[in-house]
């Protein structure tokens, strides 16, 4: 026990003994390249000007979902998502915004491709069915 106190003792002792000769001053930072939101409400010469100081490694594109239902029990919502994929090609999501589970379908760029999707949901008998704003998967073709 008492090599063991000796041993962190001098490494404790050793340890601040070597200084390291850091000054912030030189710290070269590079600016951050942030990513770039893609939205058909941001006028087009925005977007120009914006293109050159943004990581194209990530896009975020900003566009409608249906969704479908809300629910509490994440059962509900796997239940209904079995339902929609096999009568629907349209991607499904399900989202948890505590308290509800949210059940979202489709990557659509245009609000009148959401509405036509969610006017058939309506006939075949989700007349709940709702337009949401929010971002989409670009790489999924709507």
């Amino acid at each position: 026990m008492k090599y063991f106190l000796v041993i962190c003792v001098m490494s404790i002792g050793l340890a601040q003994e070597n200084k390291n000769d850091f000054d912030p001053d030189k710290l070269n930072d590079p600016e951050p390249r942030w990513p770039m939101i893609i939205s058909p409400l941001i006028p087009k010469i925005e977007k120009e000007k914006s293109e050159n100081r943004t990581d194209t490694t990530q896009i975020i594109v900003e566009g409608f979902r249906v969704q479908v239902l809300a629910t509490r029990t994440r059962d509900n919502a796997d239940q209904l998502r079995q339902t929609l994929a096999e009568g629907y090609a349209e991607e499904i999501y399900i989202v948890f915004e505590a308290p509800n589970y949210k059940v979202r379908m489709g990557n659509f760029f245009d609000r009148k491709q959401a509405e036509k999707f969610r006017q058939t949901l309506v006939k075949k008998g989700y007349p709940s069915a709702w337009i949401i704003r929010t971002r989409i998967d670009p790489k999924i073709k709507p």
